[in-house]
């Protein structure tokens, strides 16, 4: 059974664009346009990894991914942005990701990254 991946981004080409990316390269997705409605979804679709943008309207990437800890602990998060943020100030805002991913992002590379980790992590788990 394939991953599953929920992609969370206000920018709707770059969401739709990564969604349809990621499912050429295997993973089953969802997507959503703000950490709201990816909450909602998460409460009836569970996946195995979330996709958020950082810099989004009303509830940012940095509120999502916290929020997502709470409620899913076990949830692996990767977040991306156009601006820089190093893994110091994810730390320092108390967040667990797997990964940061600077855009734009190669998008053969995220998808290798996301196979090798939830790979792993499906065949622990």
């Amino acid at each position: 059974m394939a991953a599953s991946i929920l992609v969370v981004d206000d920018d709707a080409q770059q969401r739709r664009s990564l969604k349809l990316g990621l499912e050429l390269s295997g993973f089953q997705t969802m997507e959503a346009a703000g950490g709201e409605e990816g909450l909602r979804l998460l409460e009836d679709h569970p996946v195995d990894l979330v996709i958020t943008d950082l810099m989004m309207p009303g509830v940012n990437g940095l509120h999502f991914a916290r929020r997502l800890q709470q409620r899913f602990p076990n949830l692996p998060v990767v977040l991306t942005s156009g601006y820089h943020l190093g893994r110091r100030q994810i730390e320092k805002a108390g967040l667990q990701v797997l990964a940061f991913v600077p855009k734009p992002y190669d998008l053969a590379e995220l998808a290798n990254f996301l196979h090798a980790k939830l790979t792993t992590r499906l065949a622990v788990g």
